[in-house]
């Protein structure tokens, strides 16, 4: 089910930003367009979907220049994840005095390849070059079907909260 969802996000977003901006101005972010990459936002939801690559998908499609598009949509990241952070927050209290540590480094090293990744992605759009960021989705997308397509179903699981296994 995963597998189909990728793959007709990324054949149908390509043909869809292409045809559907056609010649349209590119013009800055209002309203409409916020609206229109909100719910991109909403749709990177399903398992697969880039929600980067959805919203900056949706502000190109209702006419926004790729740079205000790209920029909006990390912009309109930083709610989503510190609502998730604070969501989260209850579940410190669970990992043991050990992990602490181990934790807070995998965090500093997270935010800091994502700040790599965003300057990446921003870059490339300001040198009108977004599709190395479609060819880069494809290929770690491909690379990510292949790889958990050769596990079998009960390897492939993800358990939904991790904390309690590392305590016992």
């Amino acid at each position: 089910m995963i597998v189909r969802r990728i793959a007709g996000f990324v054949i149908v977003l390509p043909i869809l930003v292409t045809r559907l901006r056609g010649s349209a101005p590119q013009g800055e972010v209002t309203t409409k367009s916020a609206l229109i990459m909100g719910l991109g936002q909403a749709f990177a939801i399903l398992p697969g979907i880039s929600r980067s690559g959805s919203t900056i998908a949706a502000g190109m499609i209702s006419g926004v220049n790729p740079r205000q598009a790209a920029e909006f949509s990390f912009l309109m990241a930083i709610p989503a994840i510190l609502g998730g952070a604070v969501f989260e927050f209850k579940d410190l209290e669970a990992i043991p005095e050990g992990m602490m540590t181990n934790c807070i480094v995998g965090a500093v090293v997270a935010f800091a390849t994502g700040l790599v990744a965003v300057y990446w992605v921003l870059d490339s759009i300001r040198k009108g070059k977004f599709q190395y960021f479609a060819i880069y989705c494809v290929v770690v997308g491909i690379f990510g079907i292949v790889y958990f397509g050769l596990l079998s179903d009960s390897e492939a699981e993800i358990p939904n909260d991790p904390v309690p296994e590392l305590i016992q």
